[in-house]
């Protein structure tokens, strides 16, 4: 036997290895990153999509397992065990095949969701299997059951003491049988509440019933076979019967009912199961003895007194009454099937014959039910108060002590260290079926009486969901060791059962030697040819003690524990001998829990049940975020909430509930975690950097405040769910990007500050944030260059040229309020250039050539004759130069005046103002060149960097890439090959300039020799408007919507105008700037002398040994006078120093000359 058990251990270690290495295959193939390991992925009950369940399988058929020469008792042993086994078969088909199903069928995301035409019998009919499968499974439960009933009726009013083995027994307990034929009971009892609580079903079956009745009508319009027609129609018809009436009584048993109901050892049989059953489980029930199938147990015995009662027509005997009171007191209700509520007293109260609901203890029962329910959440919240610390401490300590015990060593296959592996595994199985139960008990509970549950039982709920999912996923990571290991533990259990039927075995092979001189096979042959030499009990008892062992001699599979079972119940009923019963009862339940225990384990630690109470779900995830010690459990959590996703597959739902369900889960994670956590760690980084910035304008007290460690939170490795992960971390680096960049662009002047919280957020949080890159100060991302050429003169018009920073802005008209000015920098024009290419940028250089000779044109038409007129017609002439340059405007005494007042008048303001707007055009057209050669250069500068000296098609083919990308790279090289422009140039600023002027002479035009005496006047006319606009802002009432047009442009084209012109040495001559810098110069200096001798001769003696004590005080209009001449100062020194660097880059040195510009004209 020991060298069987080895070989077989070798086997099944060799599958776990083989399964091993496949599954580290498929996970490699599935989750394999060129970039990153599998291992980042989080481990949880969910992260293996291959998972090994073992579990012992008999082979044998059962006439093999039952061979023996006593051929009466191993005949009555058989029929007994192949009804039990198919029954248990029967009813964890059910379990796993009908209950989820028939409970989730018609199930949507939202009970308000509306169902469209047509939708009711397509649900159905896609589920007809389902329903094929509950009527064949009731049939084979009703024909065995049936099989059963009348076997167990013929046992038990059989009057003849000749018929072996009956012949030998003194007092028949079959107590197995009977538990056999009470879990067959309940799988109709269980099916009955789920059909009648999912009012779909019946609905559904009725609309669909009525679609064949159509199609029947219709055949040739439908197209569908008579055949299988009539056959859908036929199977239809008989679910309909199934569903008509309640299950469990409208078997085909009633005959056998009816036959049993004189049958008085059978029914005394029946209620001495159920109050044998029931004394043992209950006093288990809510303590650390409980075990899982033990709940289970009572709704077996529950619906084997319901049909007792029907089948004896009798009021039951008081022990029973009180025992069934004991229960509904103790559990009022059960759960099966994920989750699923049943509640006793209302089973009873539907299922029992009227006569039992005048029964004292079933009055009561009716009348105090919602009391009964009140105080069991009572019980259970005491005991959830009681028990939880010790729970806490004994999970603590079984993790600890189950890690240390499953490890592969040289000492693993001893029995000391089978017997703890034992007695941990059963540890932790009673541990997490205890907190499942707690789990669903006080959330169902809460739920179905509307009570709230308290904040700090919520954490403590949370506490124990978490735990639960630790202990399910403590087994898994042991999976394989456990496996090795089972074969020996079964083999112990199996070892230590015989050493208590081993004595008997000897004590009734002895009195089989007394009473004959034959061997046991002596014996045995002539117990064949019929021999009366010995005590036909002795014989019968030593076959069952040898059938007995002959089961432990296997793997431990159901099938033989049921066969053990049901041997041990004659081998009690014969009643001669001693058998410590009690004792091997106990081993039998631990062999069964040990043989099942990959079952019973995903049972115990399943959660499904909180898709029911998915509410709950925001409350758990902000719990665990407010505490920073408890983030590491949301993986266990999302994977709590994730075995409802299971649920639902189980029950088949719609693809779009599934859908549903998970976003559910990620919106709950997205909106409860990593939205606070977003805002948190922002505002962390706001503090931090305000509290640089702004002295004491942040206070923080981290002894009252307390200090959270928010990186904590972002090194949790990415959540996940079933399909799909979440990752923190690059969650909040994503948000903080986009908030960063957004409140950048609202507020420029904040850009520094959140540029250094980007920086931060690195060093602090080791985020990674993207770039804040705002490309040439623009907001306008749709530039096209084709539109501007096309509409070159409202280009120029409509925009004003920023000499510094090399964009244009958009000029906002009179009377119109805009928030935002659009914008065109380098980065646009060579955006555009990518687009288009060069070609259509060398083709703008000839529209800003055609529209300077239209410019030119049309101030040589203002200039003609050297006047000009206004509506009145009123002349005024420019007779020479020296007229102009001693005209009263340039040297009047009193600058105030010069400024402040034109000699030229009101028609000169007017034609002024039209000589600006020329020159303001030019200047445009000349920074819109300036743009697309620079754009033109970073283009080139850009695309230099991905040169390569193969095409695209070759560089894949050699990274071995084909298919759809090796298509896409053939296309780039075709469309570069058609785009490409060898010839496509743009011309420098300073060749354009040169070849502008040799194609067009307007230096010989007579009407523009005079036009450098001119510009002065401009420009006074426009420092004037700066002066009085910037004045006007410091008014209340100034006009919001007027305009101030950059002068850059106007400048630019002034130096322009001189450079074609050829009077760049003319203007020069004239030294306006300097003339004007004195006047203002000697202008200041007279008002600040005139103030001194006001105020020296306002202050007496005695005041003037007190001036240190107070500041000096200037006449009001004297001060005014001073700060306009300084404002004016300034402003033609701008002047002065922007018209300086248009005129050098209108020079061909302009590279050299740029060089020398001053400082002061960089800011």
């Amino acid at each position: 036997m020991a060298s069987l058990l080895l070989e077989q251990q070798e086997r099944l270690r060799q599958v776990v290895d083989e399964c091993l290495v496949r599954s580290n295959a498929l996970l490699a193939d599935l989750c394999g990153d060129p970039f990153d390991s599998a291992s980042s992925l989080p481990a949880s009950s969910g992260s293996d999509p291959v998972r090994l369940h073992v579990e012992p399988v008999e082979h044998s058929h059962l006439s093999l397992l039952l061979q023996s020469d006593n051929v009466a008792v191993s005949k009555f042993v058989m029929v007994l065990s192949y009804d039990c086994i198919e029954i248990s078969n029967l009813s964890n088909l059910a379990s796993r095949n009908l209950y989820r199903q028939l409970h989730l069928f018609g199930h949507r995301s939202s009970p308000q969701e509306v169902l469209l035409e047509g939708e009711p019998q397509k649900a159905f009919g896609e589920s007809l299997s389902l329903f094929m499968q509950l009527r064949e499974t009731t049939i084979r439960m009703r024909d065995v059951l049936g099989n059963l009933l009348q076997q167990l009726n013929s046992v038990y009013s059989l009057r003849d003491k000749n018929v072996r083995p009956l012949n030998s027994i003194k007092n028949l307990k079959l107590r197995t049988a009977f538990e056999a034929l009470g879990e067959g009971l309940a799988v109709f009892l269980i099916l009955d509440e789920i059909i009648k609580q999912n009012a779909h079903i019946k609905s559904y079956l009725s609309l669909f019933s009525r679609m064949l009745n159509k199609v029947k009508l219709e055949l040739d319009t439908f197209d569908i076979n008579v055949e299988d027609l009539d056959l859908i129609d036929q199977v239809v018809g008989d679910i309909e019967k199934l569903l008509e009436w309640l299950l469990h009584k409208e078997s085909s048993w009633q005959v056998t009912m009816e036959q049993v109901k004189d049958n008085k050892r059978f029914i005394d049989g029946c209620f001495s199961c159920i109050h044998e059953g029931l004394l043992e489980v209950l006093p288990r029930l809510g303590t650390w003895k409980e075990l899982p199938l033990d709940r289970w147990k009572i709704m077996q015995h529950m619906a084997l007194f319901i049909f007792s009662t029907y089948a004896s027509a009798l009021t039951p005997e008081k022990k029973i009454g009180k025992i069934l009171s004991d229960m509904l007191l103790l559990v009022p209700l059960i759960y099966v099937g994920g989750g699923k509520r049943i509640i006793l007293i209302d089973v009873l109260k539907d299922q029992c014959p009227s006569s039992i609901s005048t029964w004292p203890f079933m009055r009561e029962a009716i009348r105090d039910r919602n009391v009964l329910i009140s105080n069991y959440l009572k019980r259970i919240s005491e005991a959830h108060s009681r028990d939880w610390q010790a729970i806490k401490d004994a999970l603590s300590s079984w993790i600890a002590s189950f890690h240390s015990t499953v490890h592969p060593s040289a000492e693993m296959l001893s029995e000391g260290w089978l017997r703890l592996h034992l007695r941990k595994t059963l540890q932790g199985i009673v541990l997490a079926n205890r907190l499942q139960l707690l789990i669903l008990s006080i959330v169902d509970l809460h739920a179905l009486l509307e009570v709230p549950i308290k904040r700090e039982k919520l954490k403590s709920l949370c506490h124990m969901i978490v735990s639960l999912k630790v202990l399910g996923q403590t087994f898994q990571s042991r999976g394989p060791d456990m496996i090795r290991s089972l074969p020996h533990i079964i083999n112990i259990i199996q070892v230590d059962i015989e050493q208590l039927i081993l004595p008997s075995k000897y004590k009734l092979q002895a009195e089989v030697d007394k009473g004959s001189p034959m061997s046991k096979l002596g014996f045995l042959n002539s117990l064949a040819r019929g021999s009366k030499e010995t005590d036909t009990k002795l014989v019968d008892s030593l076959s069952l003690v040898s059938m007995s062992l002959q089961m432990l001699q296997g793997g431990g599979s159901h099938q033989r524990h049921l066969i053990l079972l049901n041997t041990l119940n004659v081998l009690q009923s014969i009643g001669s001998l001693d058998l410590d019963l009690l004792r091997v009862g106990k081993l039998t339940l631990k062999l069964g829990t040990v043989a099942n225990f990959h079952n019973i384990i995903a049972d115990v630690t399943d959660c499904s049940f909180l898709y029911w109470r998915r509410e709950m779900m925001g409350n758990l995830f902000s719990m665990v975020y407010m505490d920073v010690k408890r983030f590491p459990w949301i993986q266990y959590l999302v994977d709590a909430f994730s075995d409802g996703l299971r649920l639902l597959k189980l029950g088949h739902v719609g693809k779009l509930t599934l859908e549903a369900y998970e976003k559910q889960i990620e919106y709950g994670v997205k909106n409860e975690i990593v939205g606070p956590l977003c805002r948190d760690i922002e505002t962390d980084l706001r503090l931090h950097v305000h509290s640089t910035y702004l002295k004491g304008s942040v206070v923080v007290n981290p002894t009252k405040t307390g200090v959270r460690n928010l990186s904590w939170y972002l090194q949790i490795k990415p959540l996940l769910l079933p399909s799909k992960l979440i990752d923190i971390s690059s969650l909040v680096g994503s948000y903080l990007s986009s908030a960063f960049y957004n409140h950048s662009t609202m507020s420029t002047y904040d850009r520094k500050i959140y540029l250094e919280m980007q920086l931060l957020a690195g060093l602090k949080y080791g985020l990674l944030l993207d770039d804040i890159h705002f490309v040439g100060n623009s907001v306008a991302h749709n530039i096209d260059i084709n539109e501007i050429v096309q509409d070159l003169h409202a280009f120029v018009e409509n925009y004003s040229y920023n000499i510094y920073n090399q964009v244009f802005v958009e000029n906002v008209p009179k009377g119109q309020n805009k928030k935002n000015l659009r914008l065109i920098g380098v980065e646009d024009i060579a955006r555009s250039i990518a687009i288009h290419g060069l070609s259509r940028i060398c083709k703008a250089s000839d529209s800003v050539s055609q529209l300077l000779k239209q410019m030119f044109t049309i101030l040589s038409q203002l200039l003609q004759d050297k006047f000009w007129t206004d509506s009145s017609k009123d002349h005024i002439f420019l007779k020479n130069d020296k007229e102009l340059t001693n005209d009263p405007f340039w040297q009047q005494a009193e600058p105030r005046f010069a400024l402040g007042k034109f000699a030229l008048g009101d028609i000169g303001v007017s034609f002024l103002e039209q000589l600006q707007f020329i020159m303001r055009k030019i200047g445009n057209a000349l920074g819109l060149m300036r743009i697309l050669q620079t754009g033109s250069s970073r283009h080139c500068c850009n695309i230099s960097r991905f040169t390569i000296d193969m095409s695209f098609a070759e560089s894949y083919l050699k990274l071995g890439f084909d298919g759809e990308i090796l298509t896409a790279g053939r296309m780039v090289d075709k469309a570069i090959v058609e785009n490409y422009e060898p010839d496509a140039r743009i011309k420098s600023f300073s060749s354009f300039i040169t070849t502008f002027i040799e194609e067009h002479e307007f230096s010989k035009d007579h009407n523009m020799k005079d036009l450098f005496q001119m510009f002065p006047s401009v420009i006074i006319n426009l420092v004037n408007s700066r002066v009085r606009h910037k004045d006007k802002l410091l008014v209340k009432e100034h006009d919001s919507g007027s305009t101030l047009y950059m002068h850059d442009s106007f400048l630019m084209g002034i130096a322009f105008s001189l450079k074609v012109l050829g009077q760049d040495r003319s203007f020069d001559e004239l030294d306006w700037f300097s003339s004007t810098r004195k006047s203002l110069e000697d202008r200041i200096s007279s008002l600040e002398g005139s103030s001194k001798v006001e105020e020296n001769g306002k202050v007496g003696s005695l005041a003037r040994l007190n001036l240190w004590k107070q500041s000096s005080s200037i006449p009001i209009e004297i001060q005014k006078d001073l700060d306009e001449c300084k404002r004016y100062q300034k402003e033609i020194e701008f002047v002065e120093h922007v018209l300086n660097i248009s005129r050098t880059l209108m020079s061909l040195e302009c590279t050299q000359s740029i060089a020398n510009i001053p400082s002061l004209l960089l800011f």
